[in-house]
């Protein structure tokens, strides 16, 4: 976060600030001739942090719909919780401890989870930062403490911590776990005073860097087609210790339970029918069991993507009807393409096997027909499934995260 006094935020919460943030709408930090003369009548600190707030603020809106933030810098937003996210959380703690619970927002940087904690029960915010500290206080209306949250010492049932992930001087993320604020293994200890806690993580984190798996619940989140979040449940907000889960929101649909790998094609194949899972049912392992309810296979073991040949009635696939397969071969596609009558064509493909952009513009054609083109390798061959959208919903086969968390 950049070195802005705190008294410079909360002077522009003033009456005194009014004719400041009236000037600077719509100047970004690149305007510097707008900006020599807002410095004409205002100092530098004060130009420059109302540029800050009024950006943030723009940015918010889309990130908090409904309750968006009052103080905010654009660090502190692309840090925060999404609201719908951050509404679950509540909803979900709130079950567990009451209105009259007492939650302690571990480095709680603008607020953006305790918003919707302070809705529904009682939260302290807590952040080594003093500027933050007091967004939170402003945005969530609670009582805030300028302290580590690994020394903070306070009477509340469950803690819910958002460490840093991000050198906030130079903006880098940090990818180790290990060099996190605070650290993710120090969890445990911090753990130890409350009757149970969450933690966000990163949804790409790897499984071996994610600590007391085998008594917590891990969570993966997605907003529609978008991975989201991850989330790991402690102590008495774990539902179910030792197992994973999914939720999709805004369906607010979730799974539990353990993990297997999907049951495979007995011919190696695809049938009638292509099914992409969640992201956030394929990274929690449960795109297997659940795939199994509506009797889909994976055609290679570890692709990720389902077949059958009766369409999934659920938000947790993405369905494609399958037109032909064959080797992948670019002319032989695009002479299939052509004379298929294909319009807009979309790429699909799994680790990067190829360039999805440059092939779109290649094999799109003036026909009338939308399709979908998988390229995935099936063992050593690459493929290529033509196919049809069944869903109208947007589907992603590569997982997107927030914007912490790419």
């Amino acid at each position: 976060m950049k070195s802005t006094s705190i008294q410079t935020w909360k002077w522009l919460r003033s009456p005194d600030a009014a004719d400041l943030l009236a000037a600077a709408e719509g100047i970004s930090s690149g305007e510097l001739q707008a900006i020599a003369r807002l410095r004409k009548r205002w100092n530098a600190e004060q130009v420059g942090t109302a540029i800050e707030l009024l950006g943030a603020r723009q940015r918010a809106q889309a990130k908090f719909p409904s309750h968006p933030p009052d103080v905010c810098d654009r660090s502190g937003i692309e840090q925060a919780t999404p609201e719908m996210i951050a509404e679950y959380k509540a909803s979900r703690i709130h079950e567990t401890v009451g209105s009259t619970g007492h939650v302690a927002d571990l480095a709680c940087g603008i607020g953006g989870d305790a918003m919707s904690l302070a809705r529904r029960m009682k939260v302290t915010g807590i952040d080594t930062d003093p500027v933050r500290c007091w967004m939170t206080g402003v945005n969530a209306g609670c009582e805030v403490a300028n302290v580590d949250a690994t020394s903070f010492d306070a009477r509340v049932d469950v803690f819910h911590l958002d460490p840093g992930r991000r050198d906030e001087r130079t903006g880098r993320r940090f990818r180790s776990p290990d060099t996190w604020n605070p650290p993710l293994h120090s969890i445990g200890s911090i753990g130890a005073g409350h009757e149970g806690g969450v933690v966000k993580l990163g949804p790409g984190i790897a499984l071996d860097d994610v600590p007391m798996l085998e008594e917590a619940e891990l969570e993966f989140v997605s907003i529609g087609a978008q991975l989201s979040q991850a989330h790991l449940w402690m102590g008495s907000l774990t539902s179910h210790p030792g197992q994973r889960r999914a939720t999709l929101l805004p369906h607010g649909l979730t799974e539990c339970g353990t993990p297997s790998f999907p049951e495979l094609h007995p011919e190696g194949t695809f049938d009638g029918l292509l099914c992409i899972p969640n992201p956030a049912l394929e990274r929690s392992g449960l795109h297997g069991p659940v795939g199994s309810r509506f009797e889909l296979l994976e055609p290679v073991a570890g692709l990720g993507i389902l077949t059958g040949d009766t369409r999934p009635d659920s938000p947790w696939f993405t369905s494609f009807e399958v037109d032909a397969i064959m080797p992948w071969r670019e002319q032989k596609v695009r002479s299939w393409l052509r004379a298929n009558d294909t319009s807009h064509v979309e790429i699909k493909t799994r680790d990067q096997t190829v360039d999805p952009d440059a092939l779109q513009k290649l094999l799109s054609g003036e026909g009338s027909i939308p399709r979908t083109v998988f390229v995935l390798r099936m063992g050593r061959p690459v493929v290529a499934i033509m196919t049809r959208r069944v869903d109208t919903a947007s589907a992603s086969i590569e997982p997107n995260h927030d914007e912490d968390d790419r």
